[in-house]
C-alpha cells in the first residue's frame, strides 16, 4: 500500500489543471486552491483535489447537488411481513426486489419494487437455513442471497425462492462485524469483511466459496496532539492503542462496483481507490480542514470520560463513512447516529455538493447505494422502523 492514509507524497508531482469544472462555472489556475485539480502522481495514481465551497473564500464555485425524493416506504405496525423487530441488513437483486434481514426474528422478508411482501424465510435455530444471530445479506447474480450467522460465523447461501443451497464455515473466532460488511461487485464476485483475520476477502460466484483473494486492511496509529495519523514506509500502519476517546480516528471502507476497496481516515477528507494488491489507484481530496475540538466541548468530553483533557484529539474527525453506488458516485457520511446530509462526489471524483434525505437515515443497517437509488431505514412516529427507496434526482 503507498501513500495511506490521509498523506500523499510530493516528489514527483505531474500537474494537470482542469479547465471543465464539471458545472462548477470557475476556470482554473495553477496554485489555486479555490479550483479543481486532477494531479497524476508518481506511480500513476490520480488526485482529484475539489475545493470546498464552505472554506473558499467568495467568488465559491457554483454547486448543483442532486435531490432525493422518497418513492416507496414499507412499514407497519401489525402486519407480521413489513413490521419489523429490528431491520439489521438489506440487499437489492437485478429486479428491484427489497431483502430484509430482520435480527429479532431472524427471517429474511422479500418485498417487491412496488413494497408488496412476497415472502419470508429463514427462522431462529440451528438448522440449515436457520441463523443464531442473522447479521448481514447480500445479492450476487444471477439469483443467489448470501446470508451470515454472527455467532455460529457461518454462511448460508439461499436462491431466490428461500431454499437454502450451502452452507460454509467463515472467519475466525476471534471477531464479528455488526452488521456485517458484504458486497458483490459487477463481475458477480463477492467481498466480505472478515474482521477477525483484519481482511476484506473475495470469492467467486457460489453458491461454492472459492477465494480468489484478500486485501489486508490497514489500523490506526494515531498520535493524540496531531490531526492525522500516520503510516509507514510501506503505507502500512499499525495500532498504537485501541481508543474509545471520541474522535479518534479509524480507517473506514468499503468495495465499489468493480470490486475495488476505498478506504478514509477519518481525520482527513482523502478518499483512496485500492486494488487487492495494494496499488493506490486514484485519491479523492476535499480541501476541508477538520474541525478544532475545544472549549465548553472539549471540556464537557473530558469530563464524560474521565480523562484528562490534554489526551483529547486536538481535532474533530471529518468523516464517518465512505460508500460508493453502483453507478461510481461517491456517498460520505459525517458522524452522526443518522445521516442527515452525505458529502456527495460524482463517478469522477468532483465534489457535487450537499445532499439532503427528505428523512433522516439510520447510518445502520448500511444503506444500499444502487444506480439512481439509496434503500434504508428510517424511524418514525413511537420509534417505528420503515424500509425506504429514494431515488436520485440529477
Amino acid at each position: 500500500m503507498r501513500d495511506l492514509p490521509g498523506q500523499v507524497g510530493a516528489g514527483g508531482l505531474a500537474l494537470i489543471v482542469v479547465t471543465a469544472l464539471a458545472g462548477c462555472g470557475t476556470s482554473a489556475r495553477e496554485g489555486d486552491d479555490s479550483v479543481l485539480h486532477v494531479d497524476t502522481l508518481r506511480g500513476g495514481r490520480i488526485l482529484v483535489t475539489n475545493p470546498d465551497p464552505f472554506e473558499t473564500p467568495p467568488p465559491r464555485p457554483q454547486l448543483r447537488p442532486p435531490a432525493l425524493v422518497e418513492d416507496l416506504r414499507i412499514g407497519s405496525v401489525d402486519d407480521p411481513c413489513s413490521s419489523f423487530g429490528e431491520a439489521f441488513s438489506i440487499a437489492v437483486d437485478d429486479e428491484d426486489r427489497i431483502y430484509v434481514a430482520d435480527l429479532q426474528s431472524s427471517e429474511i422478508r422479500v418485498f417487491s419494487p412496488e413494497g408488496a411482501c412476497l415472502r419470508t424465510f429463514g427462522g431462529a435455530g440451528d438448522g440449515p437455513g436457520e441463523f443464531s444471530w442473522l447479521a448481514g445479506i447480500a445479492w450476487q447474480r444471477p439469483g443467489l442471497l448470501w446470508a451470515m450467522d454472527a455467532i455460529k460465523l457461518r454462511l448460508t447461501v439461499f436462491d431466490s425462492l428461500g431454499n437454502a443451497l450451502e452452507t460454509h464455515r467463515f472467519g475466525h473466532p476471534m471477531g464479528a462485524s455488526l452488521p456485517w460488511p458484504m458486497w458483490v461487485a459487477a463481475d458477480t464476485t463477492l467481498h466480505i469483511s472478515n474482521p477477525g483475520a483484519g481482511t476484506i476477502e473475495k470469492y467467486g460466484s457460489g453458491p461454492g466459496l472459492t477465494v480468489l483473494g484478500a486485501f489486508r486492511k490497514p489500523t490506526v496509529e494515531y498520535d493524540y496532539y496531531a490531526p492525522s495519523a500516520r503510516t509507514s514506509g510501506d503505507g502500512r500502519v499499525t495500532l498504537q492503542e485501541l481508543s474509545t476517546v471520541p474522535h479518534s480516528p479509524e480507517i473506514v471502507f468499503t468495495v465499489d462496483h468493480e470490486g475495488e476497496v476505498w478506504l478514509a481516515n477519518q481525520a482527513a477528507f482523502d478518499l483512496h481507490e485500492v486494488s487487492y494488491a495494494g496499488d493506490t489507484v486514484r485519491t479523492v481530496r476535499l480541501r476541508r480542514p477538520p474541525p478544532s475540538l475545544e472549549g465548553r466541548e472539549r471540556d464537557s468530553l473530558a469530563a464524560a470520560t474521565g480523562l484528562d483533557a490534554r489526551r483529547l484529539p486536538e481535532y474533530k474527525t471529518v468523516l464517518e463513512a465512505v460508500n460508493v453506488g453502483a453507478d461510481g458516485w461517491i456517498w460520505v457520511t459525517g458522524d452522526e447516529r443518522t445521516i442527515e446530509a452525505w458529502d456527495v462526489f460524482n463517478a469522477n471524483g468532483v465534489y457535487q455538493g450537499v445532499v439532503v434525505p427528505p428523512v433522516p437515515i439510520e447510518r445502520k443497517p448500511f444503506p444500499v447505494y444502487g444506480a439512481g437509488t439509496i434503500t434504508g431505514v428510517t424511524r418514525g412516529e413511537l420509534d417505528v422502523e420503515y424500509v425506504v427507496r429514494l431515488r436520485v434526482v440529477r
